[in-house]
């Protein structure tokens, strides 16, 4: 009888430790689902056509994603620059609608400065992430001795930026596959344990 005792208590071990497992992988799947719904979702990107004039569309939330397609881009003469003062993208500005946006847009990697005239694009097609710096709309509204609420208003530019690279799309969509990967082991761990016992 004491022999049946002893026995029985890593079976119950085993299946108490199955189920913190179980239990760690339903928050798992739980979060991925939240993350997808209300935080950014990577997969699921909507589309706006910017050659239609009568087309409406404000951004829901920061960080979204878009998929732009058929814009035209007019280059600026602004730029940024990366933490070896080197040029890491260039802003253009296009319309979507009856509103325009800033867009930077990645510096090639031979480029040797602005000393070569940056090309206009043309019908253009890229997914960006909608960003809030205003850093560019200050530059802008300074050389035009404006402030930058009264450069949006007099211009009707958007108060935020289109970025098309460094989106941490690519770093979402790890995080995602990390958070899928650790469900399914959790359920696979936790199916292991109970199993033995």
């Amino acid at each position: 009888m004491e022999k049946q005792k002893m026995e029985s208590y890593p079976q119950k071990r085993n299946s108490m430790v199955g189920r913190i497992f179980y239990g760690i992988g339903i928050i798992c799947g739980l979060a991925i689902i939240c993350g997808l719904l209300f935080w950014r979702n990577p997969l699921m990107i909507p589309s706006v056509d910017a050659s239609e004039e009568e087309v409406s569309w404000r951004p829901e939330g920061k960080g979204d994603y878009i998929r732009v397609n058929h814009m035209d881009l007019k280059f600026t003469g602004f730029y940024t620059v990366d933490t070896k003062e080197e040029i890491s993208g260039y802003y253009y500005i296009g319309t979507i609608g009856q509103e325009s946006w800033f867009v930077e847009i990645p510096a090639k990697m031979d480029d040797a400065g602005l000393s070569q005239a940056m090309p206009d694009l043309e019908d253009m097609e890229f997914v960006a992430q909608i960003s809030e710096d205003t850093s560019v709309l200050e530059k802008a509204a300074d050389s035009e001795s404006m402030t930058a609420e009264t450069y949006i208003e007099t211009y009707n530019i958007s108060d935020r930026v289109l970025l098309t690279y460094n989106t941490h799309r690519e770093a979402d969509i790890l995080y995602y596959a990390i958070g899928v990967l650790a469900m399914l082991g959790c359920f696979v761990a936790g199916r292991l344990f109970i199993h033995e016992t």
